[in-house]
């Protein structure tokens, strides 16, 4: 009997506990409420609309170069993994379907080594999809005459502001 007056008591107390938490609450939700209306009386509305269609401005600025390719960074790629004996004479830069750089090179090295280094180092390069070679010639001076078809990772045309 002890023991069940021992827990409706702490039950009685437990609830009236709680009924005082959420009496707590709700007067602080009314007073968080109280505070948001203060702050939002105290912003001037044509500032905020002002603000407002900035933010969009830039949001469609971003939209916009998000899609912008960069060829610049397909130079860059050029410039970093060519081989020093390895010369290109015509390049044709354009998009797959797939939205894919491509690059198709025509170039000229000492040896079919030279080449060999050169495909090689392009497709170590993590940006490098494929590479394909043909062609091949070489000419009265021992050069070799080669063209090269170079796919991209998209990731490499994007324009990044830096």
């Amino acid at each position: 009997m002890f023991l069940s007056f021992l827990i409706f008591v702490l039950s009685g107390a437990l609830w009236g506990g709680l009924r005082l938490y959420k009496n707590y609450l709700n007067d602080s939700i009314v007073q968080l409420g109280k505070s948001i209306e203060k702050q939002k009386a105290s912003f001037e509305i044509p500032t905020v609309n002002e603000v407002t269609a900035f933010s969009e401005k830039i949001s469609v600025a971003r939209k916009i170069l998000a899609g912008h390719k960069s060829f610049s960074n397909v130079l860059d790629f050029l410039q970093d993994f060519t081989m020093k004996d390895v010369r290109f004479n015509d390049l044709n830069y354009s998009f797959a379907e797939t939205g894919e750089p491509s690059l198709l090179l025509a170039g000229t090295t000492k040896s079919y080594a030279g080449l060999t280094a050169q495909i090689q180092s392009l497709e170590k390069y993590n940006q490098v999809r494929q590479v394909s070679v043909s062609g091949l010639s070489s000419d009265n001076k021992g050069a070799v005459k080669f063209n090269l078809k170079i796919i991209l990772d998209p990731a490499i045309a994007a324009y990044a502001v830096q």
